[in-house]
């Protein structure tokens, strides 16, 4: 004897699933947005914060290979960094990269930049150096060695 109902139950579950989704995804303080930007904003975060941890591991690389801090062209020619970052200037997922290198010391920021191809973005601006390698986090402005740690 086979249960015909079975394949019948999956199917309602499998429908209201999509729209138990769209119903999440309605709700919220944009209509039609919802949660969406809030969910990409933190992935962004994310993003920009392993990114940082990826500078200050290529930096020590760098300086052990060849004796000084470089910059983000200098980074990526050399190996240690992605095409992605090979700018002065890099955006990528939200966030503007910016830093700046020496013989003896580097620092670099992640601040938030929306652009045509990136609607949403963090909302919190990132820092880190050579002296601590630690992330310092800014809520509203471009954040310093001042800042808290995160």
């Amino acid at each position: 004897m086979t249960n015909d109902r079975r394949p019948v139950m999956s199917c309602k579950r499998f429908l209201l699933l999509p729209v138990l989704l769209l119903a999440s995804c309605a709700s919220g303080s944009k209509p039609g947005l919802g949660a969406y930007p809030k969910a990409v904003g933190a992935a962004d975060e994310g993003f920009a914060i392993q990114a940082l941890r990826t500078i200050a591991t290529a930096q020590a690389q760098f300086k052990v290979t060849r004796g000084s801090y470089g910059d983000f062209n200098a980074l990526t020619q050399a190996g240690f960094l992605d095409e992605r970052f090979a700018a002065a200037s890099p955006v990528t997922k939200g966030y503007r990269l910016t830093m700046t290198s020496g013989e003896s010391e580097f620092a670099v920021n992640a601040d938030p930049e929306v652009t045509s191809t990136q609607p949403t973005s963090g909302g919190r601006h990132f820092y880190l150096d050579s002296s601590d390698n630690s992330i310092h986090v800014n809520p509203t402005q471009a954040a310093s060695k001042t800042d808290p740690i995160l």
